[in-house]
């Protein structure tokens, strides 16, 4: 870190700091990946001067970590007065055979790889020369930047509504200044988590009970915070820091279709399908499962939330998954509704107020034994449902590859301009047969895309 560096104030919020913290356990390392296709290569200049622009509206993208006093507490974004696009934007031609499987080749290398702390936590890389005159933009950052839907908020801000019109597909935010510190609960809230903090330096030996003792929302927080001993796969249980990224696409409208002609959610129709398919993996090793133990991001991000930062709470299910499509989709739905008005979710920044008084590896400790128990993820973003344009490029696709964190595999939907875009990030150590495993959820994706009625539609 240069010494021209100048702190930017209150910017690491108690959620930003506790994805920083838990990094220091590589298989629990928050690097985000995404995959933009074109459909041809972008205006470098353009392409540069639109990052560059996002930057300043953004200024986390700006700014390096600078660690709390003696290490403890909340870390302190820094802003880098030495900042160099040229350090986080790169370009080159892509290798042979000059496929998507070549991007992805690139991607999770990204995926695998630390940042440098020296640095603002993101890079891009412009691969060119793809196949039928595509090109592709991967983009890496670290998930106390932004979580699912700041990130690709963060990403539209770089695109337009025309390819030769400079017009943005999301309004841009004003320049300078640092973001606005993240929302916080009210009073109750606050008393709360003052209560948390004395409780777990206390209790340091059993803090995620003692958290669950407190009156508020203790079964809920119980719930979000019970330690899982071991997966419930008897298939899935390797963990590592390597990563292998794989795709699927859905037919478009597909699963919107399934989940208005089942009067279901998207998100209960793209968990259940996730589920078919890691049932049929488990089926093809001999090792069948009743059920699996899945991570889900809940967003309670406002919607005047500035852009970047983490508003989300990690909520935790046991669901089935050898029931029948069609009920395996309404137990979903059963499980998922439960969670909707729980307690837990409006104590996700208390909880973390409260962890972020304990030694860092403790922290590290503690949810490394919460989510390495964890079978899979599940991520579900929406995108604009209209056109895209990256520097008058046609943005064709876009996937998403959040981390495992902990988990056997991490499976993400983007709905991009009408198109389910599905990018699955998997633990090298726990699946070794990563084609055979995409094979099995396409065949789930289509199981539950068959529950739609014959003739329905999408929907609106």
């Amino acid at each position: 870190m240069t010494s021209t560096a100048k702190r930017v104030p209150g910017t690491m919020s108690d959620s930003d700091a506790l994805l920083w913290t838990i990094g220091r356990d590589p298989v629990l390392r928050c690097t985000v990946v995404a995959v933009l296709v074109l459909d041809r290569p972008p205006r470098w200049d353009a392409l540069a001067d639109r990052l560059d622009a996002v930057t300043r509206a953004v200024p986390r993208l700006r700014s390096t970590v600078a660690p709390a006093p003696l290490g403890w507490g909340r870390p302190h974004w820094v802003e880098d007065d030495a900042f160099d696009l040229g350090m986080h934007l790169q370009r080159m031609g892509a290798a042979a055979p000059a496929t998507l499987r070549s991007v992805l080749d690139v991607a999770q290398v990204r995926a695998t790889t630390a940042f440098d702390p020296e640095l603002p936590l993101w890079e891009a890389v412009l691969i060119e020369g793809l196949e039928d005159g595509k090109a592709a933009l991967v983009v890496k950052l670290h998930h106390a930047v932004a979580d699912g839907v700041g990130g690709l908020d963060v990403v539209q801000r770089l695109l337009d509504r025309s390819r030769t019109r400079p017009e943005h597909a999301s309004p841009p935010a004003a320049a300078g200044g640092p973001p606005a510190p993240s929302r916080r609960p009210g009073a109750w809230a606050a008393h709360a988590g003052r209560r948390l903090v004395g409780t777990v330096a206390g209790g340091v030996r059993d803090p995620f009970g003692q958290l669950a003792r407190t009156r508020a929302g203790a079964s809920s927080v119980g719930r979000l915070l019970a330690p899982a001993g071991r997966p419930l796969s008897p298939v899935l249980t390797g963990r590592s820091i390597g990563r292998r990224l794989a795709v699927l696409d859905v037919a478009p409208g597909a699963l919107r279709a399934a989940a208005t002609g089942t009067q279901h959610t998207l998100n209960d129709v793209f968990v259940t399908a996730v589920l078919g398919g890691l049932g049929l993996y488990h089926e093809k090793h001999g090792r069948p499962v009743p059920q699996l133990r899945v991570l889900m991001p809940i967003s309670v991000r406002a919607g005047d939330a500035a852009a970047g930062g983490n508003h989300f709470v990690p909520a935790r299910f046991v669901l089935p998954v050898t029931a029948a499509p069609a009920e395996r989709l309404s137990q979903v739905g059963a499980v998922t509704a439960s969670w909707k008005h729980a307690p837990g979710l409006g104590m996700s920044d208390v909880l973390a107020t409260a962890l972020d008084h304990l030694p860092p590896p403790l922290v590290s400790a503690l949810w490394g034994s919460m989510l390495k128990g964890d079978d899979f993820v599940v991520t579900n973003v929406p995108g604009p449902p209209w056109p895209t344009y990256l520097a008058g490029a046609l943005v064709e696709r876009l996937y998403g590859f959040a981390p495992p964190s902990g988990a056997a595999l991490n499976v993400s939907l983007i709905t991009w301009g009408g198109i389910d875009c599905v990018g699955v990030n998997v633990d090298t150590a726990a699946v070794r047969d990563v084609d055979v495993l995409v094979d099995c959820l396409s065949e789930g994706f289509d199981e539950v895309v068959a529950l739609a009625p014959a003739g329905g539609s999408a929907g609106p």
